[in-house]
């Protein structure tokens, strides 16, 4: 089958020829029809100080999908061949402290999909029947191909409560614009948006947001509390980018008590002043590690069934595995939301 491996260190990845994996007991073999690029995944193309520290070549990149059931192994009681699935990408051990108190999320043991074993990037993958989740039949295949980073938006946005509430979105990429629309379905009393990108701040406004402000204009600090809390800055700050400059803004423009969701990935170590951005301001910082599993997907499902929350826009591109450099390309120039790859060809 084809697939495309991460085969060394370095900038880069390749498409090869690799084995089709085989079924095991427990797992269910998917026929893999579109697959999600994922800002972790241009970070393992790009081969900077976060992908050299935790990846150990090669492997199968990538870990957004939805495809077909083609192969039902041993002990599967619950999918049937010609399933439409997509699936948590986390694996955990299922048995430690964590996964046994509904935490399995932050298994220390976890192994992710395309970063710590092999991923979706490829024709045919072998997956965990536990792990699947089975796609409501009005959710578009191009939808459910993304419903992976979504859960990370709704696992961000419902980490602490929005109604009522002024909430910043710092970083409106695929994942940023998806918290946009969350919060403002969930109640946020405004939703406000902070990225470089003029196209990214424009659809963000499509998205639910009230207002959209670039973090390179001068005075945009000012502005933004002009729009929150009555000057003394949002109440929540959802940070997506993974920028030293965004983290450090985020923790700036909250209020004193305010809360702070950090998603986004730092490339490298950054520094912050904590007496002075967290402690004196008595803020709440969350790290947001993927998906409560499986909380987080029922949530999403009922916002894209329920709520009739729409995806299908933020795919901006969409190309066939074997024009995969031209698709980390237009990610690299920031000409893109959202990318797609389609094995269906």
């Amino acid at each position: 089958m084809k697939a495309l491996v991460k085969r060394e260190p370095g900038r880069g990845i390749v498409l090869a020829d690799c084995p089709v994996p085989s079924c095991a007991a427990g797992q269910v073999l998917i026929r893999i029809l579109k697959t999600g690029v994922c800002g972790s995944d241009l970070h393992i193309y790009q081969w900077d100080q976060w992908a050299s520290r935790r990846l150990k070549p090669p492997l199968i990149v990538g870990h957004e999908f939805v495809g077909r059931i083609e192969e039902v192994g041993s002990n599967v009681e619950h999918f049937r061949i010609g399933d439409l699935v997509s699936g948590e990408g986390h694996i955990s051990c299922g048995h430690c402290f964590f996964c046994r108190t509904g935490q399995g999320h932050i298994c220390p043991e976890t192994q992710i999909i395309g970063v710590d074993r092999d991923g979706c990037f490829a024709e045919l993958m072998a997956f965990p029947a536990q792990n699947t989740w089975k796609v409501h039949p009005s959710i578009s295949i191009e939808s459910a191909a993304i419903f992976d980073p979504f859960g990370n938006a709704m696992h961000s946005v419902m980490a602490q409560c929005v109604a009522g509430k002024t909430v910043a979105v710092v970083g409106v990429g695929s994942i940023g614009l998806m918290a946009c629309q969350i919060a403002a379905v969930a109640g946020a009393l405004c939703v406000l948006a902070i990225d470089p990108q003029e196209h990214k701040r424009k659809l963000a406004k499509q998205f639910g947001a009230t207002a959209a402000f670039d973090p390179g204009e001068p005075g945009w600090k000012a502005a933004l509390a002009n729009r929150s809390c009555g000057g003394h800055g949002v109440d929540v700050v959802l940070e997506m980018s993974g920028n030293a400059h965004g983290i450090r803004d985020s923790l700036e423009i909250v209020r004193r008590g305010g809360e702070v969701a950090l998603l986004g990935i730092p490339p490298q170590e950054i520094t912050l002043n904590l007496s002075e951005s967290i402690i004196f301001k008595a803020l709440t910082v969350r790290g947001i590690n993927g998906r409560r599993m499986f909380e987080t997907w029922y949530q999403a499902e009922q916002f894209l069934v329920e709520h009739k929350v729409e995806l299908q826009p933020l795919i901006t591109h969409e190309f066939p595995p074997e024009e995969f450099e031209d698709a980390f390309g237009v990610l690299e120039r920031g000409e893109s939301v959202k990318v797609l790859f389609d094995w269906s060809r």
